[in-house]
């Protein structure tokens, strides 16, 4: 396990700690859970300058209109927080690469959005002396396996991600060597809470990198970004 690192009010939270746990492969993604959100809204929020440019340059990045971004980002001052703050149904799904990462984007009526991600794996180079970033070495006895791949959520105001790698195979899942864990946030300050995983017998396993979010000093909330794997493939997920 490492340390925690501030920056200009954002929390970065680096933790390399080797975890043996359960899970598996390929690269879909899905949005937040139904009904994992907070139950109370956020409450108003002022934003810097520095949170404001942030918070834009994330919403630009995933296509929101300039309109629309405006008004998200009034709705973030006046409180209550954005649709995929909440359990509301979204709009519209798309899977989407950017960055070279597959995300799979839950859009809602409000012009917000959750974008749920796994970064896309290139051919293991046999030369490279390093783990490479997000690496596929293919299959060898019936096992697919992925290495150091990002696992990633954003809602356009918090970004969590951590590294995983994980293999699957027709009657089992593992994930393994889960480290990294980062949290961006610009609203509120999040304070590390490190992993957890799944622990029950079976071919389906998770694992998810935890952290609390608190604002105003009184407004608190438990907060996740989950890979899961099944024996057909990796997903990840979050409750924000």
């Amino acid at each position: 396990m490492k340390s925690l690192k501030i920056r200009a009010g954002v929390l970065v939270i680096a933790v390399i700690g080797l975890l043996g746990i359960g899970v598996a492969p390929s690269g879909a993604a899905t949005a937040g859970v139904a009904g994992d959100q907070p139950s109370q809204p956020l409450p108003p929020i002022t934003l810097t300058e520095q949170q404001e440019a942030s918070i834009t340059a994330e919403l630009d990045k995933f296509g929101v209109a300039p309109a629309t971004r405006d008004e998200l980002l009034d709705k973030l001052t006046e409180g209550g927080g954005w649709d995929n703050m909440t359990d509301a149904a979204p709009a519209s799904v798309d899977i989407e690469t950017i960055d070279g990462i597959s995300y799979t984007i839950s859009r809602f009526e409000d012009g917000s959005f959750i974008a749920a991600g796994i970064e896309q794996p290139a051919p293991a180079d046999p030369k490279a002396r390093a783990i490479q970033n997000c690496s596929s070495s293919g299959t060898s006895a019936g096992v697919s396996y992925r290495t150091n791949c990002t696992i990633i959520v954003t809602n356009g105001a918090t970004s969590g991600q951590f590294k995983a790698s994980y293999s699957l195979w027709s009657s089992g899942t593992s994930i393994y060597n889960v480290g990294n864990g980062t949290v961006n946030t610009d609203i509120g300050v999040a304070t590390a809470g490190g992993f957890s995983s799944s622990t029950a017998p079976g071919t389906s396993r998770w694992t998810q990198f935890n952290w609390t979010t608190v604002i105003d000093g009184w407004y608190q909330a438990s907060r996740y970004v989950r890979l899961s794997v099944t024996t057909s493939g990796a997903s990840s997920s979050a409750n924000y």
